[in-house]
């Protein structure tokens, strides 16, 4: 299986644009963002378990918001 850094770079070298790559460190950007406080690295954690386990669409949708909101916060931290 390819990881995104390499198929980032796979898609930068075949088509000459870097914004493949550049979407790959914002990305990363962010997820070192939500690492770093401990407190937000577990509320992300878990409402992400609690997305993939929900019973319910309902429960699943809510939790899923969850995991949105804070990963989209950290990439406005990181990435303005």
């Amino acid at each position: 299986m390819i990881d995104g850094q390499t198929k980032a770079m796979a898609e930068a070298i075949t088509s000459g644009d870097t914004r493949p790559i550049q979407a790959f460190v914002a990305h990363r950007a962010a997820v070192v963002e939500i690492e770093r406080h401990p407190a937000t690295a577990r509320a992300h954690h878990r409402a992400n378990h609690l997305a993939n386990h929900a019973g319910t669409v309902q429960e699943r949708s809510e939790h899923a918001i969850a995991v949105a909101e804070i990963y989209r916060a950290a990439y406005t931290t990181v990435n303005g």
